[in-house]
Order: structure tokens, then C-alpha cells, then sequence
């Protein structure tokens, strides 16, 4: 991962005042439009900038710069990003590396053009507000940790850290924006107290990679700035652990790269968040194309229940084309339609709506 240095300037009466970014909020990711001028005369591009704390270097997809430069380059070339307006913020020098993001749009079923890393804005303090839906920055720098609200960030990298108490065990955790459905991820479930034993049922679409994913709950309770978290589910991960959007989303998060520190400001001070069923397909899904092909599909969930199989093609999801299914939300409550091809069979099977995790652990 590259480390960026990147110079911005904000063209706004005075710089000390709050500046904020044009967002989209979609499924709890962050997207910021970024305008380009074209280099061959045309009209302007807009690139859409998936805004995450988890990553520590920027991309830009291929067919997303050759557009914006008329020029096409190789994947894994390192570029420089030049001039980029995102409303009263230019993005002056954003340094970036050429990789493919097709299957991050497909997963995503929303164009994702580029990352832009959490360090493009080292120089300013960056305010993520779930509740406002808002993405702030402002000259200045935190006051030194109080354990309270203000934290050390520092971490294995430049990247922001929290140190977590789960259960006994003191993790030092990712935040990590760019992971909306995932509560905590850890590194060998097993080791942890748990509710029941941990089982695969999910997946997790990475740059390069896909990963399984075991889930179970936590048997104990996580406090993190006065508010309390009763049994949150656990994800195990191979790589970085990290807190996801499930918990971040109950805090005004104010990040100081520069100082590494960050502040958790929650929406509601000292409220205990009841554990709830939790909900997923059971099934991984590889993103090909425009449409999803199951690579696992696990016992007693959704998917196997439904009769999905490994080496299906998911074509539409509740009616809507894989790469067009927009903001829609993913498993929950309510019954999901699965349009699938398979081989030169299209079927159209109803994934039903129970928890393949529910609050009471035997039920």
C-alpha cells in the first residue's frame, strides 16, 4: 500500500471553517463525486470516489481514468490524479494505482470508479457523521486522548486503529468505513468467548480475493465511548481486524491522521445496544460480469434452503439486474428473490427472511 501526500486547497472564504464534501450514503458506504476535466476537450468527467477508512492507498479503475485521459494503462501503474473538484475541495496531487473495480461494482450493484484512501485528507480533520450523512473537513487537531471520547489511532500502518476490549481480550481494531455490514471482524473466532460455536455462512468480495467468513456471537458485552454493545457478532477474518459500519454508524467519528488520534462522539451517550438476529444468504458469491456466481453455499440458511447451488449465476436480485440493484438493501427481515441461471435453466428461487444467527442462541 502506498503512504500519500497529498496537497489540497480549499476554496472557501476562510479554510479554518468546516468544509463539506458532496457524499452519497449508499448501503453505509461513502461516495464522493470528483469532477475531471476531460484531456481531450470533451465534456467533464465525474468519477465516483468510494470514500474508506480501511484503505491506505488510492485506485482508480482503468475504463475510469481512459476515459477521463483518453489515455489506457496498464493495471498495477501508479498515476497522479491532478485537479480533481469535489465541491469546494481540488484535489491537487492524488497519487493513485490503475486496478480493476468491475467486481466491486458488481458486488456493489453501483458503479465504484475509484478508492480514495483515508490518508488524502491527512493534513485536515475528517468528519464522518452517519446520522447527518455528511463528510466534513476542518483545519485543526484533537486534543490528546481522554480515554472517554478522544483515542489513540495509531496502528500496524497509517491507517486509523482502535484498541477494543472484547470480552477480556484487548484487540486493536481497523476502523474500517468501507466494511458497512460487518459489526467486528477477528482473527481465530475460536479463541474468543462465544455465544455458540462459530459456522461459516457468509463471504466478503476483496480487491483480489474472496474470503469465507465463519460468524458467531460474542458472549459478553463491548463498550466503546460510553455506549454498550450486548453480544455483537463476530466475523473472522484472515487479515487487518477491524470494527465495521454496524458500530460506527452510532458515532460522530472525527479522524486526525496527522496526530493519529480519533474521536467517537455517540449519538447517544450511554445507551446499551440490545443484540438483534442477524441476518445473511449463507452463500459466497463471486462477482463475473454482470451477474454473481456461487462459489459456497453453506447448511440451513437462505440459500441452501431455497435450493441454490454452487456454480449458480444470480442474474437479478427481487427483479432488479445484479449490477443495477442500486442502494437496496442486503439480508434481513423480509423474503429476497433470486433470479439464477443455471445452465441453460432460468429459475426464480425465494430466499426466506429467518436469521441464520437469532439473539437466542437455541431457537
Amino acid at each position: 500500500m502506498l503512504d500519500l501526500i497529498l496537497a489540497l486547497s480549499l476554496s472557501a472564504a476562510a479554510t479554518s471553517d468546516p468544509i463539506e464534501l458532496p457524499v452519497t450514503l449508499c448501503k453505509g458506504y461513502w461516495f464522493v463525486p470528483v469532477t475531471y476535466e476531460s484531456r481531450t476537450g470533451g465534456a467533464p468527467h465525474v468519477i465516483e470516489f468510494l470514500h474508506d477508512t480501511g484503505a491506505g492507498a488510492s485506485f482508480i479503475d482503468p475504463d475510469a481514468l481512459e476515459a477521463m485521459s483518453g489515455r489506457r494503462f496498464d493495471e498495477g501503474a501508479r498515476v497522479t490524479l491532478t485537479d480533481g473538484r469535489a465541491g469546494a475541495v481540488t484535489l491537487n496531487r492524488l497519487p493513485a494505482r490503475v486496478q480493476e473495480l468491475d467486481h466491486l461494482s458488481t458486488a456493489m450493484g453501483r458503479p465504484v470508479d475509484a478508492i480514495l484512501s483515508v490518508n488524502a485528507f491527512e493534513d485536515f480533520l475528517q468528519i464522518i457523521d452517519y446520522e447527518a450523512q455528511t463528510l466534513t473537513l476542518q483545519t485543526g487537531d484533537l486534543p490528546r486522548p481522554d480515554g472517554e471520547t478522544v483515542f489513540s489511532s495509531r496502528g500496524e500502518d497509517r491507517r486509523p486503529w482502535l484498541r477494543v476490549d472484547l470480552g477480556g481480550r484487548h484487540r486493536r481494531l481497523l476502523i474500517d468505513t468501507g466494511a458497512p455490514d460487518v459489526i467486528l471482524a477477528v482473527n481465530h473466532i475460536d479463541r474468543f468467548e462465544l455465544d455458540r460455536p462459530a459456522r461459516p455462512l457468509t463471504g466478503a468480495t476483496r480487491l483480489t480475493r474472496l474470503e469465507t467468513r465463519a460468524l458467531s456471537g460474542l458472549d459478553a458485552t463491548v463498550t466503546l465511548a460510553g455506549v454498550t454493545f450486548e453480544a455483537p457478532v463476530l466475523e473472522e477474518v484472515p487479515e487487518a481486524e477491524l470494527v465495521g459500519g454496524e458500530i460506527l454508524r452510532h458515532y460522530r467519528i472525527t479522524l486526525d491522521q496527522r496526530a493519529r488520534r480519533v474521536r467517537l462522539e455517540p449519538y447517544a451517550p450511554g445507551a446499551v445496544i440490545a443484540a438483534e438476529d442477524h441476518y445473511e444468504f449463507g452463500a459466497v458469491f463471486e462477482p463475473e460480469g454482470e451477474t454473481l456466481v456461487v462459489g459456497a453455499v453453506f447448511e440451513d440458511t437462505p440459500a441452501s434452503r431455497a435450493g441454490v447451488q454452487v456454480g449458480d449465476r444470480v442474474e437479478a436480485v427481487n427483479g432488479r439486474p445484479v449490477a443495477e440493484r442500486g442502494c437496496e438493501v442486503g439480508p434481513g427481515a423480509e423474503p429476497v428473490l433470486f433470479s439464477i441461471r443455471r445452465g441453460g435453466e432460468r429459475l426464480e428461487l425465494m430466499l426466506d427472511a429467518l436469521p441464520v444467527l437469532p439473539v437466542t442462541p437455541d431457537r
